[in-house]
């Protein structure tokens, strides 16, 4: 399913079946607001434009859940991949279902985070829901797992600025999500984002489920080759990304580099046994 149909296919559910809203929170408090009938408007609007290779701003400020200010830069530098995440917990399907699947496929890839890479949660909402905030961030860290604690990957709100910073991320990402008054819902696209130690966006990851390899290779690439294993960097050099399928497959000049350094060892180790058995007739010719 591509993530235009779920996108679509959730935001049907969220207007028609508010109710679905309420059974997928675990405070029954919380009941997700009536929408209207109508599609969300101007869901045209509402796409992804990628920017890869672009730097996200310096000095974007959000707030964690005690009120202390934080930067995204604090994030950066320090030599790992960093997977951002834009979206809100009021979100009746869409928000918790890519934050899910980023955890099933961290654990699924035995990456440590905060060792291999970092990751972060910005909520789009300025009337972000703090307890819900709380409960999808253990929700996630549970499910990661691996040792994996809060800390590790912290979920931020834009506070006092009224969402700007958020917003600032998004437009540098090519995220293009939008408010419906009528349902009260932010409209947007699954998609998760890959940047480099630096800031550069190195990867976009769409959906909600992460197959281990793509998530694995997004993550070696835009560490540049300083996280993952021998066998890592061999596979990086076999597979390329396919802009057209999103997804990694087999690069054939990189087998065929590989297929003919193998040949050139079997044909060096071929003509040193030779070599070694002409010295030693050479010997026995010789006594």
């Amino acid at each position: 399913m591509s993530h235009k149909v779920l996108l679509c296919s959730t935001l049907a559910l969220a207007l028609v079946v508010p109710a679905a809203a309420h059974a997928y929170s675990s405070d029954p408090q919380v009941v997700f607001p009536q929408g209207s009938a109508q599609p969300l408007a101007a869901l045209q609007d509402i796409d992804v434009i990628e920017h890869l290779g672009d730097r996200v701003p310096a000095g974007l400020r959000f707030q964690d859940q005690t009120g202390a200010h934080v930067s995204l830069d604090d994030l950066l530098h320090h030599g790992r991949p960093v997977v951002v995440t834009l979206g809100y917990h009021r979100c009746p399907m869409l928000c918790g279902l890519v934050l899910d699947g980023l955890a099933k496929a961290t654990r699924a890839a035995g990456l440590k985070l905060g060792k291999d890479f970092s990751a972060v949660d910005v909520s789009i909402d300025p009337g972000e829901d703090m307890k819900l905030l709380r409960q999808a961030q253990h929700r996630v860290v549970e499910l990661a797992g691996n040792g994996t604690t809060t800390a590790d990957w912290p979920f931020w709100v834009s506070g006092e600025d009224a969402g700007a910073a958020a917003r600032r991320l998004a437009d540098a990402v090519g995220f293009r999500y939008k408010y419906d008054p009528k349902s009260k819902l932010f409209a947007h696209d699954a998609v998760a984002f890959v940047l480099t130690p630096d800031g550069t966006i190195a990867r976009y990851l769409y959906g909600v489920n992460y197959p281990e390899r793509d998530f694995r290779m997004a993550l070696v690439e835009a560490s540049g080759g300083r996280i993952g294993t021998t066998i890592d960097k061999v596979i990086m050099s076999c597979y390329q990304y396919d802009p057209t399928t999103r997804r990694y497959g087999p690069y054939l000049f990189g087998f065929m580099r590989i297929g003919a350094g193998l040949v050139f060892l079997a044909l060096v180790g071929l003509l040193t046994v030779l070599w070694r058995k002409e010295i030693a007739m050479r010997k026995r010719s010789a006594a």
